[in-house]
């Protein structure tokens, strides 16, 4: 991506995938990288366009390209215990994860480029184990050296 990412972790319970959007959310809004508008985007476009993806380690990528967005962050959150959301696949269908990616990216074309490396990364087992493992401090630079 062409300009400077922000990259978050953070650690929680949620009862379902809005509230894990919203921890997410929570987390950015703290660091000042977005606001409210973005956190309510990411939500409605969950509704309509699922970001579940039934990987090998089962993976959430919430997004919007909305308002709101200050600077590109990426925010990990590692859940206490898994929340269902609807796959991206097909939307009758759901997957239960602990690890979910929230993506705010202002450019268009910055956008889909790091959909993309981001997908590329969470089809990689061995890199979802180690966001597993890892102490939540260590996890933004890891993402970082990972999507370079």
């Amino acid at each position: 991506m062409s300009s400077k990412n922000v990259y978050l972790a953070a650690e929680g319970a949620a009862k379902d995938w809005k509230e894990a959007i919203q921890l997410c959310g929570k987390c950015m809004m703290e660091h000042g990288s977005v606001n409210q508008d973005f956190v309510n985007a990411c939500i409605e476009r969950e509704k309509e366009y699922p970001t579940g993806l039934p990987s090998e380690i089962p993976v959430a990528i919430p997004h919007s390209k909305a308002e709101g967005i200050k600077e590109n962050t990426i925010c990990f959150l590692r859940l206490k215990e898994p929340v269902r959301f609807l796959r991206m696949d097909d939307s009758e269908e759901y997957c239960d994860t602990r690890l979910v990616f929230n993506l705010a990216i202002r450019e268009a074309d910055d956008h889909l480029e790091f959909l993309q490396k981001l997908m590329r990364f969470v089809l990689d087992a061995g890199v979802l184990e180690q966001c597993n493992k890892l102490p939540l401090a260590e996890i933004p630079a890891f993402i970082e050296k990972e999507l370079g």
